[in-house]
Protein backbone atom coordinates (compact mmCIF):
# COMPACT_ATOMS: atom_id res chain seq x y z
CA UNK A 1 0.00 0.00 0.00
CA UNK A 2 1.04 3.35 -0.52
CA UNK A 3 0.53 6.85 0.18
CA UNK A 4 0.61 9.99 -1.05
CA UNK A 5 3.14 12.87 -0.91
CA UNK A 6 2.52 16.25 -1.96
CA UNK A 7 5.83 18.13 -3.40
CA UNK A 8 5.36 22.08 -4.41
CA UNK A 9 1.84 22.82 -2.95
CA UNK A 10 1.97 26.00 -5.32
CA UNK A 11 -0.17 25.27 -7.97
CA UNK A 12 -2.98 27.72 -6.97
CA UNK A 13 -0.05 30.65 -7.53
CA UNK A 14 -0.28 29.44 -11.50
CA UNK A 15 -1.99 32.23 -13.34
CA UNK A 16 -3.48 29.60 -15.66
CA UNK A 17 -5.36 28.17 -12.95
CA UNK A 18 -6.58 31.14 -11.57
CA UNK A 19 -8.00 32.06 -15.12
CA UNK A 20 -9.42 28.22 -15.32
CA UNK A 21 -10.94 28.55 -11.99
CA UNK A 22 -12.39 32.16 -12.42
CA UNK A 23 -13.97 31.27 -15.89
CA UNK A 24 -15.35 27.77 -14.20
CA UNK A 25 -17.43 30.29 -12.07
CA UNK A 26 -18.23 32.41 -14.63
CA UNK A 27 -19.65 29.96 -17.30
CA UNK A 28 -22.95 29.01 -16.06
CA UNK A 29 -23.84 32.88 -16.44
CA UNK A 30 -22.95 33.33 -20.19
CA UNK A 31 -24.71 31.90 -23.36
CA UNK A 32 -21.26 32.63 -25.37
CA UNK A 33 -19.85 29.35 -25.85
CA UNK A 34 -17.26 30.05 -28.17
CA UNK A 35 -15.58 32.31 -25.44
CA UNK A 36 -15.62 30.33 -22.91
CA UNK A 37 -14.86 26.45 -24.36
CA UNK A 38 -11.94 27.01 -25.49
CA UNK A 39 -10.05 29.21 -22.32
CA UNK A 40 -12.16 26.62 -19.89
CA UNK A 41 -9.98 23.76 -22.34
CA UNK A 42 -6.85 25.57 -21.82
CA UNK A 43 -7.00 26.16 -18.44
CA UNK A 44 -7.22 22.01 -17.87
CA UNK A 45 -4.76 20.89 -20.37
CA UNK A 46 -2.55 23.39 -18.17
CA UNK A 47 -3.49 21.91 -14.81
CA UNK A 48 -3.30 18.41 -15.89
CA UNK A 49 0.62 19.54 -16.78
CA UNK A 50 1.01 21.49 -13.62
CA UNK A 51 -0.51 18.35 -11.23
CA UNK A 52 1.82 15.58 -13.20
CA UNK A 53 5.15 17.81 -13.44
CA UNK A 54 4.96 19.97 -10.78
CA UNK A 55 3.49 19.13 -7.77
CA UNK A 56 3.48 15.62 -8.35
CA UNK A 57 1.20 13.71 -5.98
CA UNK A 58 3.28 9.94 -5.75
CA UNK A 59 2.64 6.75 -4.90
CA UNK A 60 5.01 5.03 -2.99
CA UNK A 61 5.18 2.30 -5.47
CA UNK A 62 4.97 4.38 -8.39
CA UNK A 63 6.27 7.91 -9.72
CA UNK A 64 3.06 9.77 -11.35
CA UNK A 65 -0.48 9.58 -11.06
CA UNK A 66 -2.14 8.36 -14.68
CA UNK A 67 -3.84 10.51 -16.76
CA UNK A 68 -7.04 9.54 -16.49
CA UNK A 69 -6.74 9.95 -12.52
CA UNK A 70 -4.87 13.37 -13.37
CA UNK A 71 -8.13 14.49 -15.07
CA UNK A 72 -10.59 13.35 -12.19
CA UNK A 73 -8.83 14.95 -10.12
CA UNK A 74 -8.68 18.82 -12.38
CA UNK A 75 -12.47 18.32 -12.75
CA UNK A 76 -13.30 17.91 -9.10
CA UNK A 77 -11.30 21.06 -8.68
CA UNK A 78 -12.71 22.69 -11.65
CA UNK A 79 -16.63 21.96 -9.91
CA UNK A 80 -15.07 23.04 -6.61
CA UNK A 81 -13.97 25.70 -7.53
CA UNK A 82 -17.29 26.50 -9.04
CA UNK A 83 -19.43 25.47 -6.04
CA UNK A 84 -17.24 27.63 -3.61
CA UNK A 85 -17.32 30.51 -6.04
CA UNK A 86 -21.03 30.72 -5.58
CA UNK A 87 -21.27 29.62 -2.26
CA UNK A 88 -19.18 32.58 -0.85
CA UNK A 89 -17.77 35.30 -3.68
CA UNK A 90 -21.34 35.28 -5.97
CA UNK A 91 -22.00 38.81 -5.90
CA UNK A 92 -25.90 37.19 -4.69
CA UNK A 93 -24.13 35.09 -1.59
CA UNK A 94 -25.40 37.30 0.93
CA UNK A 95 -28.85 36.74 -0.02
CA UNK A 96 -30.62 33.96 1.89
CA UNK A 97 -31.54 30.51 0.84
CA UNK A 98 -30.86 26.82 0.67
CA UNK A 99 -26.91 26.00 0.26
CA UNK A 100 -28.13 23.54 -2.93
CA UNK A 101 -29.79 26.24 -4.73
CA UNK A 102 -26.63 28.63 -4.66
CA UNK A 103 -24.06 26.26 -6.13
CA UNK A 104 -26.36 24.95 -8.96
CA UNK A 105 -28.84 25.60 -11.45
CA UNK A 106 -29.83 21.59 -11.01
CA UNK A 107 -32.62 22.09 -8.25
CA UNK A 108 -34.36 24.77 -9.69
CA UNK A 109 -34.33 22.90 -13.09
CA UNK A 110 -35.41 19.72 -11.25
CA UNK A 111 -38.26 21.85 -9.30
CA UNK A 112 -39.47 23.10 -12.85
CA UNK A 113 -40.37 19.37 -14.25
CA UNK A 114 -41.07 18.29 -10.59
CA UNK A 115 -44.58 19.06 -10.86
CA UNK A 116 -44.69 20.55 -7.02
CA UNK A 117 -43.13 23.87 -8.00
CA UNK A 118 -45.49 26.05 -5.91
CA UNK A 119 -45.37 24.23 -3.21
CA UNK A 120 -41.49 23.54 -3.01
CA UNK A 121 -40.41 27.62 -3.26
CA UNK A 122 -43.69 28.92 -1.12
CA UNK A 123 -41.99 26.60 1.19
CA UNK A 124 -38.22 28.26 0.72
CA UNK A 125 -40.28 32.18 1.21
CA UNK A 126 -41.75 30.92 4.24
CA UNK A 127 -38.25 29.79 5.44
CA UNK A 128 -36.36 32.54 4.43
CA UNK A 129 -37.97 35.46 4.10
CA UNK A 130 -39.83 37.56 1.14
CA UNK A 131 -36.48 37.12 -0.97
CA UNK A 132 -34.57 33.75 -1.59
CA UNK A 133 -31.94 32.84 -3.83
CA UNK A 134 -33.53 30.01 -5.72
CA UNK A 135 -30.67 29.40 -8.41
CA UNK A 136 -26.74 31.13 -8.53
CA UNK A 137 -28.14 34.13 -10.45
CA UNK A 138 -31.79 33.70 -9.78
CA UNK A 139 -34.12 35.35 -6.90
CA UNK A 140 -37.23 35.02 -5.96
CA UNK A 141 -39.75 37.41 -4.26
CA UNK A 142 -43.07 36.72 -2.44
CA UNK A 143 -44.00 40.55 -1.44
CA UNK A 144 -46.17 43.21 -3.38
CA UNK A 145 -43.90 45.61 -3.84
CA UNK A 146 -41.81 43.54 -5.63
CA UNK A 147 -44.52 43.26 -8.37
CA UNK A 148 -44.52 46.82 -9.61
CA UNK A 149 -40.94 46.97 -8.86
CA UNK A 150 -40.20 43.64 -11.96
CA UNK A 151 -42.67 44.01 -14.14
CA UNK A 152 -43.37 47.65 -14.80
CA UNK A 153 -41.62 50.38 -16.38
CA UNK A 154 -38.60 51.90 -14.49
CA UNK A 155 -37.97 55.50 -13.49
CA UNK A 156 -35.37 55.75 -15.60
CA UNK A 157 -37.58 54.47 -18.46
CA UNK A 158 -36.49 51.15 -18.38
CA UNK A 159 -38.14 47.53 -18.18
CA UNK A 160 -36.22 45.02 -17.20
CA UNK A 161 -36.06 42.19 -20.18
CA UNK A 162 -37.41 38.63 -20.23
CA UNK A 163 -35.04 35.98 -19.17
CA UNK A 164 -34.37 33.55 -22.26
CA UNK A 165 -33.27 30.62 -20.18
CA UNK A 166 -37.43 30.58 -19.44
CA UNK A 167 -38.57 31.15 -22.56
CA UNK A 168 -36.78 29.51 -24.59
CA UNK A 169 -37.61 27.34 -27.98
CA UNK A 170 -36.61 25.06 -30.48
CA UNK A 171 -37.15 24.30 -34.27
CA UNK A 172 -39.93 22.77 -33.50
CA UNK A 173 -42.00 25.65 -32.34
CA UNK A 174 -41.03 27.31 -35.56
CA UNK A 175 -41.90 30.79 -34.92
CA UNK A 176 -41.95 33.14 -31.94
CA UNK A 177 -45.24 34.20 -30.27
CA UNK A 178 -45.76 36.83 -28.07
CA UNK A 179 -44.60 35.70 -24.69
CA UNK A 180 -41.99 33.78 -25.64
CA UNK A 181 -40.21 37.70 -27.64
CA UNK A 182 -37.31 38.82 -25.22
CA UNK A 183 -36.75 42.13 -27.46
CA UNK A 184 -38.74 44.81 -26.25
CA UNK A 185 -39.21 46.64 -29.15
CA UNK A 186 -40.30 43.24 -30.76
CA UNK A 187 -42.47 42.73 -28.52
CA UNK A 188 -45.09 45.63 -28.74
CA UNK A 189 -44.87 44.70 -32.01
CA UNK A 190 -46.47 41.87 -31.94
CA UNK A 191 -48.81 43.55 -29.39
CA UNK A 192 -49.70 45.65 -31.94
CA UNK A 193 -50.73 42.63 -33.97
CA UNK A 194 -53.21 41.51 -31.33
CA UNK A 195 -54.80 44.37 -30.22
CA UNK A 196 -57.49 44.69 -32.05
CA UNK A 197 -58.45 41.13 -31.45
CA UNK A 198 -59.19 42.12 -27.56
CA UNK A 199 -60.57 46.23 -28.06
CA UNK A 200 -63.74 46.90 -26.72
CA UNK A 201 -65.39 46.48 -30.11
CA UNK A 202 -64.27 42.76 -30.54
CA UNK A 203 -65.31 41.56 -26.99
CA UNK A 204 -68.43 42.07 -27.74
CA UNK A 205 -68.99 39.47 -30.62
CA UNK A 206 -66.67 37.33 -28.32
CA UNK A 207 -69.64 38.04 -25.73
CA UNK A 208 -71.95 36.08 -28.49
CA UNK A 209 -69.34 32.65 -28.90
CA UNK A 210 -69.16 32.51 -25.22
CA UNK A 211 -72.71 32.64 -25.08
CA UNK A 212 -73.58 30.15 -27.52
CA UNK A 213 -70.89 27.68 -26.03
CA UNK A 214 -71.86 27.97 -22.74
CA UNK A 215 -75.56 27.04 -23.41
CA UNK A 216 -73.99 23.96 -25.46
CA UNK A 217 -72.24 23.54 -22.30
CA UNK A 218 -75.16 23.17 -19.90
CA UNK A 219 -77.39 21.31 -22.22
CA UNK A 220 -74.67 18.15 -22.78
CA UNK A 221 -74.00 18.54 -18.71
CA UNK A 222 -77.73 18.51 -17.85
CA UNK A 223 -78.37 15.81 -20.10
CA UNK A 224 -74.94 13.49 -19.37
CA UNK A 225 -75.50 14.11 -15.68
CA UNK A 226 -78.47 11.76 -15.75
CA UNK A 227 -75.92 9.05 -16.53
CA UNK A 228 -73.56 9.07 -13.59
CA UNK A 229 -70.94 11.52 -11.74
CA UNK A 230 -68.91 13.50 -14.88
CA UNK A 231 -65.41 15.16 -14.51
CA UNK A 232 -66.16 18.49 -15.03
CA UNK A 233 -62.49 19.47 -15.61
CA UNK A 234 -62.58 17.70 -18.83
CA UNK A 235 -66.70 19.76 -19.56
CA UNK A 236 -64.96 22.83 -18.97
CA UNK A 237 -61.60 22.22 -20.73
CA UNK A 238 -63.96 21.74 -23.92
CA UNK A 239 -66.22 25.00 -23.50
CA UNK A 240 -62.88 26.56 -22.97
CA UNK A 241 -61.40 25.23 -26.32
CA UNK A 242 -64.33 25.10 -28.37
CA UNK A 243 -64.93 28.80 -27.57
CA UNK A 244 -60.86 30.15 -28.16
CA UNK A 245 -60.96 27.64 -31.50
CA UNK A 246 -63.65 29.85 -33.26
CA UNK A 247 -62.04 33.00 -31.90
CA UNK A 248 -58.90 32.04 -32.90
CA UNK A 249 -59.46 29.82 -36.05
CA UNK A 250 -62.61 30.80 -37.07
CA UNK A 251 -64.31 27.32 -35.95
CA UNK A 252 -64.58 25.58 -32.73
CA UNK A 253 -62.70 21.89 -32.18
CA UNK A 254 -66.60 20.70 -31.96
CA UNK A 255 -66.12 18.95 -28.52
CA UNK A 256 -68.89 19.80 -26.37
CA UNK A 257 -70.92 19.28 -28.99
CA UNK A 258 -69.47 15.79 -29.58
CA UNK A 259 -68.98 15.34 -26.09
CA UNK A 260 -65.20 14.24 -26.78
CA UNK A 261 -61.82 15.53 -26.69
CA UNK A 262 -60.09 16.58 -29.92
CA UNK A 263 -56.82 15.59 -30.37
CA UNK A 264 -55.69 19.43 -31.16
CA UNK A 265 -56.34 19.76 -27.43
CA UNK A 266 -55.18 16.34 -25.89
CA UNK A 267 -51.26 16.92 -27.40
CA UNK A 268 -51.86 20.59 -25.40
CA UNK A 269 -50.06 19.28 -22.41
CA UNK A 270 -47.70 17.55 -24.11
CA UNK A 271 -46.83 20.81 -25.55
CA UNK A 272 -46.95 22.49 -21.90
CA UNK A 273 -44.65 19.80 -20.58
CA UNK A 274 -42.22 20.13 -23.63
CA UNK A 275 -41.90 23.83 -22.78
CA UNK A 276 -40.58 22.95 -19.39
CA UNK A 277 -38.68 20.32 -19.78
CA UNK A 278 -36.51 22.93 -22.39
CA UNK A 279 -36.46 25.39 -19.72
CA UNK A 280 -34.91 22.78 -17.17
CA UNK A 281 -32.37 21.38 -19.71
CA UNK A 282 -31.04 24.66 -20.59
CA UNK A 283 -31.06 25.68 -17.13
CA UNK A 284 -28.63 22.71 -16.60
CA UNK A 285 -25.92 23.94 -19.26
CA UNK A 286 -26.66 26.54 -22.27
CA UNK A 287 -24.87 23.27 -24.19
CA UNK A 288 -28.16 21.21 -23.94
CA UNK A 289 -30.05 24.15 -25.68
CA UNK A 290 -29.57 22.64 -29.22
CA UNK A 291 -29.69 19.06 -28.26
CA UNK A 292 -33.14 19.80 -26.47
CA UNK A 293 -35.20 17.86 -28.73
CA UNK A 294 -33.07 14.82 -28.57
CA UNK A 295 -33.47 14.42 -24.85
CA UNK A 296 -37.16 15.58 -24.39
CA UNK A 297 -39.00 12.18 -23.76
CA UNK A 298 -39.78 10.91 -27.58
CA UNK A 299 -43.48 10.88 -26.79
CA UNK A 300 -43.44 14.12 -25.70
CA UNK A 301 -41.50 15.73 -28.57
CA UNK A 302 -43.95 14.05 -30.85
CA UNK A 303 -47.17 15.13 -29.19
CA UNK A 304 -45.55 18.62 -29.07
CA UNK A 305 -44.74 18.56 -32.96
CA UNK A 306 -48.07 16.83 -33.48
CA UNK A 307 -49.76 20.02 -31.68
CA UNK A 308 -47.87 22.53 -33.63
CA UNK A 309 -48.48 20.79 -36.99
CA UNK A 310 -51.98 20.43 -36.48
CA UNK A 311 -52.34 24.31 -35.32
CA UNK A 312 -50.89 25.13 -38.83
CA UNK A 313 -52.93 23.17 -40.61
CA UNK A 314 -55.87 24.78 -38.99
CA UNK A 315 -54.65 28.39 -39.65
CA UNK A 316 -54.45 27.32 -43.58
CA UNK A 317 -58.02 25.73 -43.81
CA UNK A 318 -58.79 29.15 -42.21
CA UNK A 319 -56.69 31.54 -44.79
CA UNK A 320 -58.19 29.52 -47.67
CA UNK A 321 -61.72 29.97 -46.27
CA UNK A 322 -61.20 33.72 -46.45
CA UNK A 323 -63.70 36.36 -44.82
CA UNK A 324 -66.71 35.42 -43.06
CA UNK A 325 -69.40 37.10 -41.24
CA UNK A 326 -67.74 37.92 -38.38
CA UNK A 327 -64.07 39.12 -37.38
CA UNK A 328 -62.18 36.36 -35.82
CA UNK A 329 -58.13 36.77 -34.30
CA UNK A 330 -57.09 35.96 -37.59
CA UNK A 331 -59.11 38.22 -39.48
CA UNK A 332 -57.56 41.13 -37.73
CA UNK A 333 -54.10 39.31 -38.24
CA UNK A 334 -54.45 38.89 -42.00
CA UNK A 335 -55.19 42.64 -42.14
CA UNK A 336 -51.65 43.31 -41.48
CA UNK A 337 -49.66 40.46 -42.48
CA UNK A 338 -48.11 41.62 -45.46
CA UNK A 339 -47.75 45.00 -43.42
CA UNK A 340 -45.76 42.84 -40.50
CA UNK A 341 -43.83 40.65 -42.41
CA UNK A 342 -45.80 37.69 -40.77
CA UNK A 343 -45.54 34.17 -42.54
CA UNK A 344 -47.80 30.98 -41.95
CA UNK A 345 -45.33 29.94 -39.16
CA UNK A 346 -46.21 32.67 -37.60
CA UNK A 347 -49.68 33.10 -37.84
CA UNK A 348 -49.94 29.61 -36.25
CA UNK A 349 -47.33 30.37 -33.17
CA UNK A 350 -49.84 33.49 -32.42
CA UNK A 351 -53.13 31.38 -32.63
CA UNK A 352 -51.56 28.48 -30.71
CA UNK A 353 -50.50 30.48 -27.88
CA UNK A 354 -53.63 32.54 -27.81
CA UNK A 355 -55.87 28.92 -27.69
CA UNK A 356 -53.35 27.37 -25.03
CA UNK A 357 -52.99 30.67 -22.74
CA UNK A 358 -56.65 31.59 -22.63
CA UNK A 359 -58.32 28.20 -22.46
CA UNK A 360 -56.42 25.96 -19.84
CA UNK A 361 -56.12 29.09 -17.53
CA UNK A 362 -59.54 29.44 -17.75
CA UNK A 363 -60.08 25.65 -16.98
CA UNK A 364 -58.14 25.97 -13.81
CA UNK A 365 -60.05 29.48 -12.98
CA UNK A 366 -63.38 27.22 -13.30
CA UNK A 367 -62.36 23.60 -11.95
CA UNK A 368 -60.63 24.92 -9.24
CA UNK A 369 -64.13 27.16 -7.84
CA UNK A 370 -66.00 24.11 -8.45
CA UNK A 371 -63.76 22.31 -5.76
CA UNK A 372 -63.91 25.15 -3.87
CA UNK A 373 -67.60 25.70 -3.74
CA UNK A 374 -67.98 22.55 -2.69
CA UNK A 375 -65.89 22.37 -0.24
CA UNK A 376 -67.23 25.76 1.16
CA UNK A 377 -71.14 25.56 1.26
CA UNK A 378 -71.13 28.84 3.22
CA UNK A 379 -69.53 30.87 -0.30
CA UNK A 380 -71.58 28.36 -2.46
CA UNK A 381 -75.10 29.16 -0.76
CA UNK A 382 -74.13 32.91 -0.76
CA UNK A 383 -73.02 33.36 -4.67
CA UNK A 384 -76.35 30.93 -5.68
CA UNK A 385 -78.35 33.44 -3.85
CA UNK A 386 -76.87 36.48 -5.57
CA UNK A 387 -77.48 35.20 -8.76
CA UNK A 388 -80.55 33.72 -8.22
CA UNK A 389 -81.75 36.96 -7.10
CA UNK A 390 -80.87 38.74 -10.96
CA UNK A 391 -78.48 41.20 -8.92
CA UNK A 392 -77.34 43.81 -11.32
CA UNK A 393 -74.02 44.33 -11.02
CA UNK A 394 -72.91 40.88 -9.37
CA UNK A 395 -70.19 42.15 -6.52
CA UNK A 396 -70.12 38.74 -4.83
CA UNK A 397 -69.36 37.06 -8.21
CA UNK A 398 -66.45 39.28 -8.66
CA UNK A 399 -64.90 38.73 -5.33
CA UNK A 400 -65.30 34.61 -6.06
CA UNK A 401 -63.48 35.35 -8.89
CA UNK A 402 -60.85 37.20 -7.44
CA UNK A 403 -60.26 34.94 -4.21
CA UNK A 404 -59.90 32.00 -6.73
CA UNK A 405 -57.19 33.45 -8.62
CA UNK A 406 -55.39 34.40 -5.79
CA UNK A 407 -55.87 31.21 -3.74
CA UNK A 408 -55.05 28.97 -6.84
CA UNK A 409 -53.34 30.97 -9.24
CA UNK A 410 -53.52 29.75 -13.06
CA UNK A 411 -49.78 30.60 -13.46
CA UNK A 412 -48.20 30.02 -10.19
CA UNK A 413 -45.20 30.02 -10.49
CA UNK A 414 -42.54 33.47 -11.57
CA UNK A 415 -42.03 35.15 -14.86
CA UNK A 416 -38.17 35.98 -14.50
CA UNK A 417 -36.90 38.86 -15.78
CA UNK A 418 -33.37 40.41 -15.94
CA UNK A 419 -32.10 43.60 -13.74
CA UNK A 420 -30.65 45.96 -16.26
CA UNK A 421 -27.12 46.22 -16.23
CA UNK A 422 -25.52 48.74 -13.41
CA UNK A 423 -28.07 47.03 -11.37
CA UNK A 424 -31.45 48.56 -9.97
CA UNK A 425 -33.63 48.16 -6.56
CA UNK A 426 -36.17 45.33 -6.10
CA UNK A 427 -38.26 46.19 -2.98
CA UNK A 428 -36.09 48.14 -1.47
CA UNK A 429 -32.66 45.99 -2.12
CA UNK A 430 -30.08 46.68 -4.53
CA UNK A 431 -30.22 44.29 -7.04
CA UNK A 432 -26.68 43.55 -8.82
CA UNK A 433 -27.37 43.74 -12.74
CA UNK A 434 -27.69 40.58 -15.05
CA UNK A 435 -29.07 38.50 -12.03
CA UNK A 436 -32.71 36.85 -12.66
CA UNK A 437 -35.30 38.04 -10.64
CA UNK A 438 -39.34 37.39 -10.66
CA UNK A 439 -42.16 37.26 -7.86
CA UNK A 440 -43.67 33.75 -7.25
CA UNK A 441 -46.95 34.56 -7.74
CA UNK A 442 -48.29 31.29 -5.49
CA UNK A 443 -45.89 32.33 -2.54
CA UNK A 444 -47.05 35.68 -2.94
CA UNK A 445 -50.56 35.36 -2.81
CA UNK A 446 -50.47 32.83 -0.05
CA UNK A 447 -47.81 35.16 1.99
CA UNK A 448 -49.51 35.77 5.58
CA UNK A 449 -47.98 39.08 5.34
CA UNK A 450 -50.13 40.32 2.06
CA UNK A 451 -53.27 38.06 2.60
CA UNK A 452 -54.71 37.09 6.20
CA UNK A 453 -55.58 33.04 6.41
CA UNK A 454 -53.82 32.50 2.84
CA UNK A 455 -54.75 29.09 2.33
CA UNK A 456 -59.13 29.99 3.27
CA UNK A 457 -61.12 30.73 0.75
CA UNK A 458 -63.15 34.15 1.63
CA UNK A 459 -64.43 35.89 -0.79
CA UNK A 460 -65.75 38.28 2.02
CA UNK A 461 -61.98 39.95 2.09
CA UNK A 462 -62.35 41.95 -1.94
CA UNK A 463 -65.53 43.02 -0.26
CA UNK A 464 -64.32 44.48 3.22
CA UNK A 465 -63.59 48.19 2.68
CA UNK A 466 -62.12 47.94 6.47
CA UNK A 467 -59.90 44.58 5.56
CA UNK A 468 -56.07 44.88 5.22
CA UNK A 469 -54.97 42.61 2.88
CA UNK A 470 -52.59 43.53 0.42
CA UNK A 471 -54.93 43.29 -2.96
CA UNK A 472 -51.69 44.34 -4.75
CA UNK A 473 -50.00 40.75 -4.36
CA UNK A 474 -52.11 39.24 -6.23
CA UNK A 475 -51.90 39.67 -10.21
CA UNK A 476 -53.21 36.66 -11.97
CA UNK A 477 -52.84 38.53 -15.52
CA UNK A 478 -49.49 40.15 -14.43
CA UNK A 479 -48.39 43.74 -14.53
CA UNK A 480 -47.03 46.41 -17.06
CA UNK A 481 -46.93 45.80 -20.24
CA UNK A 482 -46.30 42.28 -21.09
CA UNK A 483 -49.62 42.02 -18.87
CA UNK A 484 -52.12 39.67 -20.15
CA UNK A 485 -54.18 41.26 -23.43
CA UNK A 486 -57.00 38.89 -22.99
CA UNK A 487 -57.61 39.52 -19.38
CA UNK A 488 -60.88 41.63 -20.55
CA UNK A 489 -62.22 38.54 -22.53
CA UNK A 490 -61.26 36.05 -19.81
CA UNK A 491 -63.14 38.01 -17.21
CA UNK A 492 -66.27 38.08 -19.74
CA UNK A 493 -65.78 34.30 -20.06
CA UNK A 494 -65.56 33.37 -16.54
CA UNK A 495 -68.49 35.28 -15.35
CA UNK A 496 -70.99 33.88 -18.03
CA UNK A 497 -69.91 30.27 -17.31
CA UNK A 498 -69.82 30.64 -13.08
CA UNK A 499 -73.07 32.38 -13.22
CA UNK A 500 -74.83 29.82 -15.74
CA UNK A 501 -73.51 27.06 -13.68
CA UNK A 502 -74.52 27.89 -10.34
CA UNK A 503 -77.94 29.41 -11.50
CA UNK A 504 -79.01 26.21 -13.35
CA UNK A 505 -77.08 22.99 -11.02
CA UNK A 506 -75.98 22.00 -7.59
CA UNK A 507 -73.06 19.68 -7.22
CA UNK A 508 -71.04 17.74 -4.59
CA UNK A 509 -67.76 15.83 -5.01
CA UNK A 510 -67.34 12.31 -5.54
CA UNK A 511 -63.97 12.16 -3.81
CA UNK A 512 -64.22 13.64 -0.68
CA UNK A 513 -60.68 13.06 0.16
CA UNK A 514 -59.70 14.43 -3.14
CA UNK A 515 -57.30 17.67 -2.14
CA UNK A 516 -57.23 20.33 -4.95
CA UNK A 517 -53.86 21.98 -3.77
CA UNK A 518 -51.83 18.68 -3.14
CA UNK A 519 -53.35 16.25 -5.93
CA UNK A 520 -53.33 19.00 -8.88
CA UNK A 521 -49.59 19.09 -10.11
CA UNK A 522 -48.40 22.27 -11.76
CA UNK A 523 -45.61 21.79 -14.33
CA UNK A 524 -45.93 25.98 -16.08
CA UNK A 525 -49.68 24.92 -15.47
CA UNK A 526 -51.82 22.86 -13.87
CA UNK A 527 -51.50 19.35 -15.21
CA UNK A 528 -54.96 17.64 -15.81
CA UNK A 529 -56.92 16.24 -12.67
CA UNK A 530 -60.16 14.26 -12.74
CA UNK A 531 -62.81 16.08 -11.14
CA UNK A 532 -65.70 13.81 -10.43
CA UNK A 533 -68.59 15.27 -9.69
CA UNK A 534 -72.22 14.60 -9.06
CA UNK A 535 -74.39 17.19 -10.53
CA UNK A 536 -77.83 18.04 -9.98
CA UNK A 537 -79.74 19.78 -11.98
CA UNK A 538 -82.22 22.35 -11.13
CA UNK A 539 -86.05 23.32 -11.75
CA UNK A 540 -85.31 27.39 -12.85
CA UNK A 541 -87.74 30.07 -14.20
Amino acid sequence: MGGFIARKPDICQSPTVQSLVLFSTAYPFSTSLEVNLPAVSAGIMELLGILNGHWAFTWVSQDRFSLPVVAIISIWIVLFSYMFYNLYLHPLSSFPGPWYAAISDIFFARTIVSGHAPKTIRALHERYGEVVRVAPGELSFSSASAWKDIYTQRKSGEIFTKDHKFYITDDTLRAPHVNSIINVEEHAKARKILSPAFSSRSLLDQEDVVIKYADMLMVAIAEESRKGPLDLDMYYNWVTFDVLGELAFGESFGSVEARKTDLWISTIMSMVSFIAWAAALYRVSPMLEKMIGLLVPPQMKKAAFSHVMSSKSKILKRVKRGEGEKKDFCSYVLDIKDEMGLNDWHLTSYASFLIMAGSETTTTVMSSLTYYLCRTPRVYEKLKHEITSRTATFPYLTAVIHEIMRIFPPVPFGLPRIVSKGGETVDGIFIPGGTTVSVHSWSSTHNAKNFKDPDSFVPERWLDPDNTDNFSASNPFLLGPRGCSGQNMAWMEMRILIAKMVFLFDYELVDEKLDWVRDSPNMIIRQKVELLTKVYPRDVK
